[in-house]
């Protein structure tokens, strides 16, 4: 109850700040066009100025550039001062009362934009915090359907392991889009898309039940652990080059004609040469991938 009662006044008392920080951004503009009406014309430049560096001062605020804000603000201010003495005594101008509160608003809009800032700024970290917790605990592709890259490299260690203590053959697999981005250029994102699925789905149609596909990046990238020899592996190729070349796997995306493309690289896993190392044994099947010409 205490801790709830805690809760309940600190959102109340932000929520004062808050309204008291925004009332004083509305108060400095308000003024700033009280003092550029009344000042008249000779002067509308140099109010038209302040108040744009005061505009300019709530946008750093906002974007979380405090302090800078603050310089803006005292350069604004510092300077208007300055231009105004010289204009008083050198020039002997006159100069309108109300011009005095320039002095002030720069300073006001910044401290009341900085409070209505303050109560949302916790929000905004919290929810910043959880997006990149929930994107960490995220382990299926949402174009695909499939594992994703966290996964492969979970899975391949505990493959590895699994494959020494039995001394079976272990491979990895990459397929990558030869053209990717030429084909974001001829597709829309959703028809690009679909063409990632129908990949996916030729994969997964071509490899046994006991190996596993993963889709490792946006731009149709597939990881394949099998549970074979190399040998095996160029049977798994072939086979799904052979599927590839059938055009039913892609009709009704777009009227205009896919061609769909790939670079395969693949590898067995050697004991002696990666001792276990998923991250190396990966960056050598991508080097294979990029010697598929």
């Amino acid at each position: 109850m205490d801790e709830d009662k805690r809760r309940s006044g600190g959102k109340k008392d932000g929520g004062i700040v808050s309204y008291l920080g925004i009332v004083l951004v509305m108060l400095s503009f308000i003024l700033a066009v009280v003092i550029t009406s009344s000042a008249g014309s000779e002067h509308f430049a140099e109010n038209l100025i302040m108040t744009i560096a005061m505009a300019i001062a709530v946008v750093i605020t906002v974007s979380g550039y405090l302090m800078l804000a603050v310089i803006a603000a005292a350069v604004a201010t510092v300077d208007f001062a300055g231009l105004k003495i010289y204009s008083l005594v050198v020039l002997g101008s006159e100069i309108p009362p109300v011009s005095f509160l320039w002095i002030l608003l720069p300073a006001m809009c910044v401290v009341g934009i900085a409070l209505y800032v303050k109560r949302y700024s916790p929000l905004t970290l919290e929810n910043a915090l959880l997006k990149k917790q929930i994107a960490e605990l995220v382990m299926i592709d949402p174009v695909t359907g499939l594992y994703n890259l966290r996964s492969l490299f979970m899975d391949i260690q505990t493959q590895i392991s699994y494959a020494e203590r039995n001394n079976s053959p272990i491979s990895l697999m990459i397929i990558r889009l030869r053209y990717p981005a030429e084909m974001r250029k001829v597709l829309k994102q959703s028809q690009y898309e679909k063409v990632i699925k129908q990949l996916a789905l030729l994969i997964v149609d071509t490899v046994r039940l006991e190996d596993r596909v993963y889709s490792i990046d946006d731009n149709g990238g597939f990881g394949i652990i099998l549970t074979c020899d190399k040998e095996g592996t160029k049977i798994v190729e072939k086979r799904f080059r052979g599927k590839l070349e059938d055009p039913k796997w892609f009709e009704g995306i777009s009227d205009k004609q896919i061609r769909t493309e790939v670079k395969i690289g693949y590898l067995q896993y050697e004991k002696n040469k990666y001792n276990r190392n998923a991250n190396d044994f990966k960056e050598d099947v991508e080097e294979e991938v990029n010697y598929d010409m």
